[in-house]
This record gives C-alpha cells, sequence and structure tokens, in this order.
C-alpha cells in the first residue's frame, strides 16, 4: 500500500509504491470498469485467496470500492478503482512531495524547479 514510509524507489513501476499484488490487480482495475473477484483472477492468475485480501486491504485504504450484487440468494462483491491510474499518480505524488518538502524545506523546492531527468 502507498505508505511514504514503505517506497522503494529501486523497484519497478507501480511495485515502487504498492506491492506486486496490489499493483497488478490495480492495474486490472484501471483497465476494467468493474469486476468480480474471480474475474479479477483469472486476469492476473493470482490465486483467489489472495486476490480477496488485497481487494479487503486496496478497499480500506480507498484505492478501490466494493458493492454488492444480490441476485436471489446469492451475493456477489463488485469491485472497481476508486479514481484514474492518473489521479492515483497525483495524489501519490503529492504525497512524496509534501515528505520531501517536510523533511528538507527549501532544497527540496529548489531542486523541484532545477529537475531534469538523468538519462
Amino acid at each position: 500500500m502507498v505508505k511514504v514510509d514503505r517506497i522503494n524507489i529501486s523497484n519497478e513501476g507501480l511495485t515502487k509504491f504498492f506491492s506486486p499484488i496490489e499493483a497488478q490487480i490495480m492495474e486490472v482495475l484501471w483497465e476494467n470498469d468493474e469486476m468480480m473477484t474471480s474475474e479479477i483472477t483469472k486476469k492476473t492468475n493470482i490465486p483467489l485467496s489472495s486476490v480477496a485480501g488485497t481487494l479487503d486491504r486496496l478497499v480500506k485504504a480507498d484505492f478501490a470500492k466494493r458493492k454488492v450484487d444480490k441476485n436471489g440468494q446469492r451475493i456477489r462483491y463488485i469491485y472497481s478503482a476508486t479514481t484514474t491510474a492518473n489521479n492515483a499518480a497525483n495524489a501519490i505524488t503529492t504525497r512524496i512531495l509534501d515528505s520531501l518538502v517536510d523533511t528538507f524545506g527549501a532544497v527540496a523546492i529548489e531542486n523541484f524547479s532545477n529537475y531534469k531527468k538523468n538519462k
């Protein structure tokens, strides 16, 4: 889950901010409107129990939402992302920038204005 103290900049892609399973699930949710746990399992090849537990954490962290679909006696949970990938990136970036400014103040701000990606 995106916690500033757990960010690992040496990881690739979204796993800098999410666990590998969380990243796979979020990518699937961002690509699809609504999905059931079983559908997410099929798309990710992650075991159903791991998907279910991870979805609970993503719902608690407000990256995903769950709605109940009652069809007769059967109850199904349908999941979707709470925001777009771009909005999530904006929120994550803001948290990281806030943390850097809190820690380094004016030096961080100066570095932001002079920033050019090293190749």
